[in-house]
């Protein structure tokens, strides 16, 4: 009997730490700098980009969390016909007002950016999740884009 009561006990105390997904809803603006184009053929072209911004992350159990972000990344651009395709890959580190970081691999599409969570320091140590921003542009310059992006996703946050 007093093993499965303390069989019980740890149970719940395990079940108790294990955190579940949180839905987020991700909105942001931001600029980007681009590096000049480097050709790799007739209809390819690759550039570095820096993406700095303010995130905001809505989440059930903490509200709505501000972030200052920074992004750094390799983007190829292939053109067929009239038609350019972007894809690309960085990492970001969004800091929020405690100065803990979380910490993320990037996907990037012309109009998208997809977060891949990886942990972080702080309340963010074992963050893990991902995000999905749509990207609108409201200026598009040859090394400067600025924008604003909205999205969705999920996050777990270890307590």
């Amino acid at each position: 009997m007093k093993i499965g009561v303390m069989l019980f006990g740890c149970s719940v105390l395990l079940a108790s730490a294990v955190a579940s997904a949180e839905p987020v809803i991700l909105s942001s603006g931001w600029t980007a700098d681009f590096s000049p184009s480097i050709a790799e053929g007739a209809n390819r072209s690759t550039a570095v980009f820096q993406l700095r911004g303010s995130y905001r992350v809505s989440l059930p159990s903490k509200g709505d969390v501000f972030f200052d972000t920074t992004c750094v990344g390799i983007e190829t651009d292939t053109t067929v016909g009239k038609d350019v395709t972007a894809k690309g890959t960085g990492r970001c580190e969004m800091k929020d007002k405690d100065g803990d970081k979380l910490l993320s691999a990037i996907d990037t599409v012309y109009d998208g950016i997809t977060f891949k969570l990886q942990g972080g320091t702080g309340k963010w140590k074992a963050a893990t999740g991902q995000l999905v921003s749509k990207e609108v542009f409201t200026s598009q310059a040859d090394t400067r884009w600025t924008g604003f992006g909205s999205g969705k996703g999920e996050i777990t946050v270890s307590k």
